[in-house]
């Protein structure tokens, strides 16, 4: 999955006026915390840049990587001022992360 098709796919179901650059900014965002915070990296996150890192693999890999489009879909959401929306949306996006971050676990605990 890459920003390009996240932003492709977020823009076919929900049509919104914010601009791409914006959009690989809460990408970025996402991938940053999912490197800090699941992965927990050493180095720390670098956000992504516009137009460079617009087809740039993303962390999040199958069956997970909707969690990208979700999260857009709550920023739009959220600064839309449509609160009843924001609040579905990003409680969809939290379901599918925790899933993600348990599945990340159970995958990579250390075996003793």
């Amino acid at each position: 999955m890459t920003p390009n098709k996240v932003i492709e796919h977020l823009d076919s179901v929900k049509p919104n006026a914010y601009s791409e650059e914006v959009k690989l900014g809460w990408i970025s965002t996402l991938d940053g915390m999912v490197k800090k915070f699941v992965i927990e990296e050493d180095a720390p996150p670098v956000p992504y840049a516009y137009p460079d890192d617009m087809n740039k693999e993303l962390v999040i890999g199958f069956p997970f990587d909707d969690i990208y489009g979700l999260y857009c879909a709550s920023m739009v959401d959220f600064y839309n001022k449509e609160y009843g929306e924001y609040n579905n949306s990003a409680a969809m996006f939290d379901y599918r992360f925790t899933d993600y971050k348990k599945a990340y676990i159970r995958e990579h605990r250390v075996k003793g």
